[in-house]
């Protein structure tokens, strides 16, 4: 519900103290709001701020727990009685995230946290605890969450070859097209090899220029062979670019290759075939014509014709100049030099980008050049290729933007993201895994998790690898704390909650988050070994401090009788004093040990 300027303002008089405003403040600021429950009176207590979060005015309404329980979701509600029950019977943490409904009727995703208050039987007294508003980021992580699937769903369909190659050019990661071309019957086979060891060693310096030009932040392309794992040689035409972090450094290369053996087949039948004209097609927009080497038309078809036609003001024909001066004499130059490169035996391909002089839009085009030859294998000519890539641009601009923001989200998250096999090896390690243990992504990727686990806790994560086998699709085990070995070698804590997604197939695997938690272990450590010595203190103190005391009742008691003699009387009194200085003793020794129990 929405309030008025005047009813914002809180008129000094109103707040009891500061403490109060600034509390009262930080809830709203933060969205957070502190319940508790007296389970003695029966009583549930809310702060202004889950008030806040419910819509509701803070006087509206007694509250109890039932009452309370009706504002969770009813899909929810069981779940959150449940976890109530649990924490009180078995002593579990209370970490419980559901879903509210607020007096207006939106449905707001909270987490709560809490502490339960036990008496000496071990009984609840009362349990504190904060929630707090988190439906923005639950929003944003099931945004995420789609986009990644997009994501993941776009690379999996894509009929061409789509892979990651680190700088030292090993594959890091290929998509079920490109696997099928180099014959690889799981990403297993191919991920973490050599790429090179894929391509024909005669075209290895082709393949070899793209990525050291995407090393440099040069996107290129060009055409090589590759030899299958079982053999079979394809001819692919690859373009690769450079693949940065946040920072702007060049951390990888990514390449889109396509299998262009049926083409590379077919440009080699065209070297027989005298009448060049009828192999091209003339019903695509695609701009397809071939030259000699005086750089004269051969043969183009309808689109390329109709494109040179209007730069030269009239219908263009066989023997025209394909260099055109109109354009300017950068133009010129550039497409002479792509000639030259063509007909001095190189096949390549280039990237266009401009504005269409037919249509005033602008245009994406790739633009292929492969060399003719004759019989004797000697050059005659060019044939050459443009091929409208405008969509197909737009979505990969839109892809690589959706990339990018996941990619920043997962980089800046506190949370490790790891995917996990079956047997705890690492399929993939979000690298948030630097910030929390100081490992790269790719020592990571070439761990066992057992390989970081302190050996106490293997036996518990062995089992906790089993159990979560055995859950629905989708589910999670509870948190649980375990030790990690850091880079640096020293044990860290982290808190650990696995989901089962083996049968997923966009993940296929138990996906763990973790954070580190060693600050928090240590200090509830610290506390509990500290009200272990207290406890210790008193109760020795206690024991000791009854001797003397019940020496001065006594006398105390004696002297009140009246029945001493003068000489009895003053005995009694130096015992008195006696029993007086050896309680002061000891009561100067519980001060001195309790001043050496230090708070952490």
């Amino acid at each position: 519900m929405k309030k008025n300027e005047s009813e914002k303002k809180v008129p000094p008089n109103a707040i009891k103290n500061k403490h109060t405003l600034i509390l009262r403040q930080m809830e709203s600021l933060a969205k957070i709001g502190h319940w508790d429950v007296d389970f003695v009176n029966q009583t549930l207590h809310w702060s202004e701020g889950v008030f806040h979060i419910l819509e509701l005015d803070p006087s509206s309404m007694p509250i109890n727990l039932e009452t309370g329980f009706l504002f969770v979701h009813p899909d929810d509600r069981e779940r959150a009685k449940g976890h109530m029950k649990e924490v009180l019977e078995t002593g579990v943490d209370y970490d419980l995230e559901c879903r509210l409904i607020t007096a207006s009727g939106k449905i707001k995703s909270i987490r709560s946290l809490a502490d339960v208050i036990r008496n000496e039987k071990n009984e609840p007294l009362q349990i504190v605890g904060i929630f707090q508003d988190i439906t923005e980021q639950r929003e944003a992580y099931e945004t995420l969450k789609q986009q990644e699937l997009r994501l993941s769903t776009i690379l999996q369909s894509e009929p061409e070859c789509v892979k990651v190659v680190s700088p030292d050019g090993i594959l890091v990661e290929m998509n079920p097209a490109g696997l099928q071309m180099i014959e690889a019957d799981s990403p297993e086979e191919a991920v973490g090899q050599k790429v090179e060891n894929l391509v024909n060693p005669l075209d290895l310096k082709y393949y070899q220029s793209i990525h050291n030009r995407a090393l440099q932040g040069i996107k290129s392309s060009t055409r090589f062979r590759i030899i299958g794992l079982k053999g079979t040689e394809r001819w692919m035409e690859s373009t690769a670019v450079p693949l940065t972090n946040q920072s702007g450094e060049i951390i990888s290369v990514l390449s889109v290759s396509r299998d262009i053996s049926d083409k590379v087949i077919s440009e080699e039948k065209l070297i027989r075939i005298k009448r060049n004209q009828e192999a091209l097609i003339n019903g695509t927009s695609d701009l397809i014509w071939s030259l000699d080497s005086k750089f004269r038309l051969i043969a183009a078809n309808k689109a390329f014709s109709d494109v040179m036609g209007f730069l030269l003001g009239t219908a263009a024909k066989e023997g025209d100049s394909v260099l055109i001066m109109s354009q300017g004499e950068a133009f010129y130059e550039k497409w002479k030099g792509y000639y030259e490169r063509g007909l001095s035996g190189e096949s390549f391909k280039t990237y266009e980008r401009f504005i269409s002089p037919i249509t005033q839009l602008e245009e994406h085009r790739e633009v292929f050049f492969n060399p003719i030859r004759n019989a004797e294998n000697q050059i005659t000519g060019l044939a050459c290729f443009s091929k409208d890539i405008t969509d197909l641009m737009a979505k990969r601009m839109e892809l690589v933007a959706s990339e990018k923001r996941y990619r920043a989200l997962v980089e800046n998250g506190v949370d490790v993201i790891a995917i996990l096999s079956t047997e705890g090896k690492a399929k993939y390690v979000s690298p948030s895994i630097t910030k929390v243990l100081g490992y790269s992504e790719s020592d990571a990727m070439h761990m066992n998790l057992f390989d970081f686990l302190h050996p106490d806790d293997v036996p518990k994560i062995i089992k906790r690898l089993e159990e979560v086998r055995s859950i629905p699709q989708g589910n999670s085990l509870p948190s649980h704390n375990f030790r990690i070995k850091h880079q640096n070698g020293s044990w860290r804590w982290v808190e650990s909650t696995i989901t089962n997604l083996i049968e997923d197939e966009n993940i296929a695997g138990i996906v763990d988050n973790f954070h580190d938690v060693t600050e928090r272990v240590f200090q509830i450590t610290a506390i509990q070994t500290q009200n272990e010595k207290l406890k210790a203190i008193a109760w020795t103190q206690s024991h000791v401090v009854r001797n003397p005391l019940a020496k001065i009742m006594g006398i105390v008691d004696l002297i009140k009788t009246g029945a001493l003699s003068h000489e009895e009387e003053r005995q009694s009194l130096d015992h008195l004093i006696e029993s007086a200085k050896e309680l002061d003793s000891i009561i100067q020794d519980i001060v001195l040990k309790s001043q050496r129990v230090i708070v952490p």
